[in-house]
């Protein structure tokens, strides 16, 4: 792209589906490393594909908070994120039920359903915090007790259903069940990135400005910063709680490349753009599973 271009679009500023195309772009990187690692032209360069694919979470998630925030029906968005979600592990029950003997099995994880946690607090705490100024507050508790159901609930009834049918199936409807139930009953726990994400996106959400926006982010990046160098590699009792599972995935060298997202936040001007809304949910399960796949035919395990 000519220098004179480059510098009419930071004066220009990104529309969100520039910047929605350009996390797309990061993704696919940070995936090649992820899926295809075992083809030697791209196992070679692991660590700089995942480098550059830190970049697109909080890419991805800073998008997700400005539809949340100019969206026309937040529960129609909310159930959209859910039904992409269960397409997505859909997708992946189907692949491993019925071509898994033929490109092995494959649990890829799901950032949709941890977007969609991020959404679900993020409504829950504004019910909240509207019947709290109405003074209504019986019905302030309601999303406090919803928000811990849907926290809690699903992993322990998945756990529950697992124990319950341990041992009376084979290893491949073992597979199909454990799909199905992260399908229809997500957990904040076993999404990309964890409960951490959803986190974010609610401070994300909760600064309302730009400005606002980009400070939360940078001060996120500074405290995962501080955890890399400071905390201990072996964390003992720690690494296995809900504090360890965050610190795990985001108080790391690699993950704190993500930065680097924020000059692209900077730069976000504000309008929509043109794009397709439903490329990401289409492109996302399916980009993996063919890297998965031409990874698996070129060098099987």
């Amino acid at each position: 792209m000519p220098v004179s271009n480059t510098l009419d679009m930071v004066k220009r500023g990104l529309t969100a589906a520039q910047i929605k195309w350009i996390a797309l772009i990061l993704m696919t990187v940070d995936h090649l490393g992820a899926f295809g690692f075992e083809i030697p032209a791209i196992g070679r360069y692991y660590t700089r594909l995942r480098a550059v694919g830190r970049l697109a979470m909080p890419l991805f998630l800073f998008l997700l908070v400005q539809s949340i925030r100019h969206t026309r029906s937040k529960p129609r968005f909310l159930l959209r994120l859910y039904v992409a979600g269960m397409c997505t592990e859909l997708f992946v029950a189907a692949t491993n039920f019925f071509l898994g003997d033929l490109f092995g099995v494959h649990s890829p994880g799901n950032i949709l359903f941890s977007f969609f946690y991020a959404a679900l607090y993020i409504l829950l705490i504004e019910a909240c915090a509207s019947a709290l100024r109405a003074r209504r507050f019986a019905a302030a508790l309601l999303p406090v007790l919803a928000g811990a159901a849907v926290t809690l609930l699903p992993a322990a009834v998945c756990e529950g259903i697992e124990g319950l049918f341990s041992g009376e199936t084979g290893i491949r409807y073992m597979i199909l069940r454990h799909d199905l139930l992260r399908a229809f009953l997500p957990s904040v726990w076993g999404g990309d990135y964890g409960w951490g994400l959803a986190a974010l996106g609610a401070a994300l959400y909760f600064a309302r400005t730009k400005r606002r926006q980009c400070a939360v982010f940078g001060g996120f990046c500074l405290l995962c910063a501080a955890g890399a160098v400071l905390l201990p590699a072996d964390l003992g009792p720690i690494g296995y709680t809900y504090i360890g599972s965050f610190i795990n995935t985001f108080c790391t060298l690699s993950q704190c490349r993500m930065v680097l997202a924020l000059p692209l936040m900077m730069l976000y001007n504000g309008r929509r753009g043109r794009g397709s809304k439903w490329l990401f949910y289409i492109y996302y399960p399916t980009h993996r599973y063919v890297i998965s796949i031409v990874s698996h035919l070129l060098y099987p395990v």
